[in-house]
């Protein structure tokens, strides 16, 4: 046996363990010098103890009440001397199971070995009232109500939980018959049931208890029939399964909710087999549960990721992590599509993983949407830029235009520098169209909105296209008469269709088709969710369809960015001017292509009510224009305003010079006589154009306003809604023009 001695004389122990070992009862032996050795020896095993009348920080009595306090049941000998008798009536007062005088320890075997033998006595006495005590109570206070019922269908004896069940007190229960409880079981059916379970002596069923308040509950029950001194009976044990059936209800609900689910829903094994699929997941892959059921979850795999990205994302389930993420999958028809996952592992009750449920929703709408953005982004932030840079090099143009045609109109045409301006002309020239076309781009370009008949337009065009594209290439026209009207500038809409041939034709080396096709549609909320700057309403919709090379993902992204091109000549400005006039008219445009199998561009353009506007030929006039009125002229940048003065004073107009507002509003107020237009730059420091024009035309309000400027500013779009008093001459402009538009305002009866 184990033994603790509390003793802090060595001889002494050693006394004692020399006697307890020549009696053959010792195994093992520790020895407690102080109460902290004590109270760490007691977290072992110990079989007895025994104690001398105390150590330094530890009595005897103190020893045993750690003991009881514990209530650890082991044998306690108090080791002591005659003359402390009274210690050791104390200690056997209070729970010892012996003494044993220090001059009488011959007598120490016997009683240790008396003392274990009276604790395990004690130790089976309690075990047993123990077990006696759990199976009464089992039986009273078991969940599962229990009824002993004789052949004729009285109730004999029941415990608590059945008491319970029923709703009944034991008082009651030789009243109760078996059809009082289960109305089913009339006279003929009870003597039916007893007959059935004769043959199978148990029986386990569900139905329902009446109770005595005339409640149902629905029960399972497990019949027993057994014979005790010549006679049968019958045991019957019920569980109320209110909770079980409301469980299957809302297991019910759950599963239905799993079926239902929009989200695809898959389990699969360990080894990665699928188990189950919800129907989510049969439409949105286009597989069967039947197709699928035993195979691995690799069959939709899209071959998108490297084999590192599935070895983490197993790494993550095996550790018992869930993982989240993005798949890039295939459906059964060999589309893409991508889904945002949450897989997880099932656990069995000791902690093993049994399975995996993945949780999976399409995004590939969201994703696409989100490219949309980003990509509107970029060009907005690109279109920004192209549009400031436009602006000041529309000033510098305007500069180098303007002189250009003063020196031509100075240095006579045999003078080998006129062709040498002439020269500088053309690159003049060749500039303004690459600021138109960054201007389109960055939706800034001075518009002349007219309504026109897209279909008409259309049908212009392709008789010039058809030399255009070439012989191996057959032009279709496929244009609704019920297509509608749009309002756009007639030559950017000419744009957007040469620009897309021209692409096309690129596109198709070998000869192909071009389709060009127009149709009314309406755009609706579903729509415009999904299709970033798309708006509700009615459009027409203008195809452009080609059987060429088509192009990658990769190039798809990137086709409306200005400077990106795939040609081996080419500004890359084609498309996303295409994008910006597009965008400036509210409208919005895709492109859908695929590699041997042809691009499609389809472009939706608000649709408008109102009649066609016809376009008067442009009649040049051989002498320009003059006047002698004054003019106040504003322009922030000094070599267009000097070159504008100079351009109007050629033409017999006054002219007063201002740099920005204030200078012009001091100009105004200094100048006593009437000032019959301004000519003013759109956008200038500390004022703009149009703030300046609304100052001045109280003081002076018979003064006409004449804009300026490199690109359409929304400030005149907020300040002139409907343009029905807007006068604007876009930059750059030739001395032809500005006196032709100078003349056509002060000559206009507003």
């Amino acid at each position: 046996m184990h033994v603790l001695i509390i003793e802090e004389e060595n001889q002494a122990v050693e006394r004692v363990v020399q006697i307890l070992e020549q009696a053959g009862l010792l195994k093992s032996w520790k020895q407690a010098a102080n109460s902290q050795q004590f109270l760490a020896l007691l977290d072992a095993p110990v079989d007895c103890i025994l104690s001398s009348e105390g150590v330094t920080d530890l009595s005897c009595l103190q020893a045993l009440k750690l003991i009881q306090s514990r209530r650890l049941d082991v044998p306690f000998i108090l080791l002591t001397v005659h003359d402390n008798h009274q210690v050791a009536i104390e200690c056997l007062k209070r729970g010892a199971d012996d003494c044993v005088y220090r001059d009488q320890l011959g007598r120490l075997p016997a009683a240790v070995g008396a003392a274990v033998k009276k604790a395990a006595e004690r130790s089976k006495q309690k075990r047993l009232e123990k077990a006696l005590m759990i199976t009464k109570f089992a039986v009273d206070h078991a969940a599962m109500a229990m009824y002993w019922i004789g052949l004729d269908g009285r109730l004999m004896w029941v415990n608590g939980a059945g008491l319970k069940l029923l709703g009944c007190s034991t008082a009651e229960i030789n009243q109760i018959r078996i059809e009082m409880i289960d109305p089913a079981l009339t006279d003929s059916n009870w003597n039916e049931f007893v007959g059935a379970l004769r043959a199978t002596n148990s029986h386990v069923h569900e139905t329902r208890f009446q109770r005595k308040n005339g409640h149902f509950l629905p029960v399972e029950v497990t019949a027993n029939l057994f014979e005790t001194d010549g006679r049968e009976y019958l045991l019957l044990f019920a569980l109320d399964i209110t909770q079980r059936k409301a469980a299957e209800r809302e297991h019910s609900r759950l599963v239905t909710a799993v079926e239902q689910a929009a989200e695809s829903i898959v389990i699969t094994d360990v080894k990665g087999r699928i188990l189950y699929v919800n129907p989510a997941f049969e439409s949105i892959s286009g597989y069967s549960r039947d197709e699928v059921l035993g195979k691995s979850t690799s069959l939709i795999k899209s071959g998108r990721h490297p084999r590192v990205f599935y070895n983490e994302l197993w790494g993550t389930l095996t550790s018992g992590e869930s993982w989240h993420g993005r798949f890039i999958n295939r459906r059964k028809d060999g589309s893409l599509f991508e889904e945002e996952a949450t897989i997880s592992p099932i656990k069995d009750q000791q902690g093993q993983i049994i399975n995996f449920v993945a949780v999976k929703r399409d995004v590939t709408h969201e994703v696409d949407l989100e490219k949309q953005f980003i990509q509107s982004q970029k060009m907005e932030a690109i279109g920004r830029l192209a549009g400031g840079v436009a602006h000041d090099f529309n000033n510098l143009l305007t500069v180098i235009n303007g002189y250009c045609e003063l020196m031509l109109s100075q240095v006579d045409a045999r003078d080998p520098l006129h062709s040498n301006i002439e020269q500088i002309n053309k690159s003049v020239q060749k500039g303004a169209n690459l600021t138109r076309q960054l201007l389109a781009f960055s939706r800034q370009e001075p518009l002349e909105a007219k309504v026109i008949d897209l279909n008409r337009t259309i049908a212009e065009l392709s008789k010039l296209m058809k030399r255009m594209l070439g012989e191996d290439i057959e032009l279709e026209t496929r244009l609704d008469s019920n297509a509608g009207n749009i309002k756009a500038d007639p030559g950017q809409i000419e744009q957007i269709i040469v620009n897309l041939a021209v692409n096309a034709r690129e596109a198709m080396p070998q000869g192909g088709k071009l389709i060009l096709r127009t149709e009314p549609v309406e755009l609706d909320e579903a729509y415009c969710r999904t299709h970033l700057n798309a708006h509700i309403g009615e459009h027409v919709l203008f195809t452009v369809s080609d059987t060429g090379i088509g192009m990658t993902e990769e190039v798809q992204l990137k086709i409306f960015d200005p400077f990106f091109t795939t040609k081996k000549t080419g500004t890359g400005l084609g498309l996303s001017t295409v994008f910006g006039i597009v965008s400036q008219y509210e409208g919005h445009i895709e492109c859908e292509s695929e590699l041997e199998k042809g691009t499609k561009f389809k472009i939706f353009l608000p649709r408008v009510t109102e009649p066609v506007q016809d376009i008067p030929e442009k009649q040049a006039l051989k002498t320009l224009p003059r006047g002698e009125e004054t003019i106040l002229l504003v322009e922030d940048e000094e070599d267009v305003k000097s070159l504008a003065a100079r351009m109007l004073r050629l033409q017999g107009y006054r002219v007063l010079e201002a740099q920005h507002g204030g200078e012009a509003l001091l100009t105004c107020e200094q100048f006593s006589e009437p000032i019959d237009l301004l000519i003013t730059d759109v956008i200038m420091p500390q004022m703009s154009g149009s703030d300046l024009a609304k100052r001045l035309q109280k003081v002076k309000p018979a003064m006409k306003v004449l804009y300026m400027s490199g690109y359409a500013s929304n400030i005149l779009t907020k300040d002139h809604p409907d343009k029905t008093d807007l006068a604007f001459m876009p930059k750059p402009f030739t001395l032809q023009q500005i006196a032709h538009k100078v003349r056509e305002v002060l000559d206009s009866g507003k």
